[in-house]
């Protein structure tokens, strides 16, 4: 009676696990990260035109421009990292009165570079105004 149970056990685990395998096969691969960033249009130059952004190539402050509009619409810290090994993050606060200030901070060879904008929200898009 014992070894009926094992077997019954052992071809029961192999069966799910069988299953479970083909089940893995079926589902699709995830779909490949674009190593291009694409910029939104930016809420307005903010950092990235003032003169830390000078310094970054176009990929580089396409990224930062990506990470800064998406930090100031869901007031989520994001971080962001260039090609050449620049990087940096943004850090925006609560909104309040439909307005929410942000730093962001560039690291360019090491060195950090800060500055400190503003940004509200008018007619259904976040803009940098100071």
């Amino acid at each position: 009676m014992r070894i009926k149970r094992k077997r019954l056990f052992l071809l029961k685990f192999c069966v799910s696990f069988s299953l479970l395998s083909l089940a893995a096969c079926q589902s699709s691969p995830p779909p490949a990260l674009d190593q291009k960033a694409e910029a939104p249009p930016p809420p307005a130059p903010g950092v990235i035109g003032a003169e830390i952004g000078q310094t970054l190539d176009e990929p580089d402050r396409a990224r930062a421009i990506a990470a800064q509009q998406d930090a100031i619409t869901t007031g989520l810290r994001k971080s962001w990292r260039g090609a050449h090994g620049v990087y940096g993050f943004i850090v925006p606060t609560a909104e309040t009165n439909g307005c929410r200030d942000y730093t962001h901070k560039i690291f360019i060879n090491g060195r950090p570079q800060e500055a400190k904008r503003q940004a509200c929200l008018e007619k259904d898009a976040w803009r940098v105004i100071r």
